[in-house]
């Protein structure tokens, strides 16, 4: 995305902000807001990265009929689907375990504007759940390949999230940038090329597989057991040291933890 697309679209969404909702406003136009209003508390963290300082946000809307309530409900059961998409829109890793709660009110609270619609709160995680984090370091990964080929037989890592693919470099849609940790080569055509990621979950302490929408899908075996990934479910599935992940044709084994205690180094 060039420049002047990005000044233009930042322009776009702060004259939103900017211009309060009429009395009239449709439920899509104060969804919209809502999640405008989510992405304008997205913090940058350095390096070029942002991260939304919050893993609850409670959004109450105000329905002051039953009506208004039966069509608000409608557009804001997928809110927490489009507050997603927009962090990853904007290149903005969600916060582990996000919790994306609406509640209707029939009568504006004493605190709001006039004409207000909604109102927006985002909790930070407590300190608590802060310091455990800092206090028990990422566990070590191991990925083996087993069938397919990759840049390498196998890697290890400790990363918050390890994304898995096709080729090392990918140019997704919108411009946007992707480096697999995992990559297969080009051959392997069952793979996509954004086809899966591990990300860990701090507060279960074990990492979640995700499907990032590949196109022949994403399994786990598990002591003979089949357990299928859901494409683009935020959900995931929680893996285990020994699990073996299908990528299309394509199958992994990872080892997790202890078995790779005081292991320091890519292998």
């Amino acid at each position: 995305m060039r420049l002047s697309d990005i000044k233009r679209r930042f322009n776009t969404v702060r004259n939103f902000l900017d211009r309060p909702l009429g009395p009239d406003a449709k439920p899509l136009e104060i969804r919209a807001a809502v999640v405008d209003a989510i992405e304008s508390r997205v913090e940058p963290v350095g390096r070029g990265q942002r991260a939304l300082p919050s893993n609850r946000i409670v959004v109450r809307v105000l329905a002051r009929t039953p009506a208004d309530r039966s069509s608000l409900e409608l557009i804001f059961g997928d809110l927490d689907a489009k507050v997603r998409e927009r962090l990853q829109e904007i290149r903005c890793e969600a916060p582990p375990a996000l919790e994306v709660s609406v509640s209707f009110l029939k009568k504006a609270p004493s605190d709001w504007a006039d004409g207000q619609h909604f109102s927006v709160d985002c909790q930070r995680p407590a300190k608590e759940n802060s310091s455990t984090s800092s206090s028990s370091p990422v566990p070590w990964v191991r990925v083996i390949v087993l069938k397919g080929t990759a840049t390498r037989k196998a890697y290890t890592f400790r990363e918050l999230t390890i994304l898995m693919g096709r080729t090392p470099e990918v140019r997704e849609s919108a411009g946007r940038g992707r480096r697999n940790h995992v990559a297969f080569e080009d051959a392997n055509a069952t793979v996509s090329r954004a086809h899966a990621r591990l990300k860990f979950d701090p507060i279960r302490r074990k990492y979640q597989l995700l499907d990032d929408g590949s196109v022949h899908g994403t399994l786990v075996v598990r002591r003979g057991e089949t357990i299928d990934i859901p494409k683009r479910d935020p959900r995931g599935v929680l893996v285990q040291s020994g699990d073996e992940i299908q990528l299309g044709e394509a199958t992994v084994r990872l080892v997790i933890g202890s078995d790779l205690a005081g292991m320091t180094r890519s292998g």
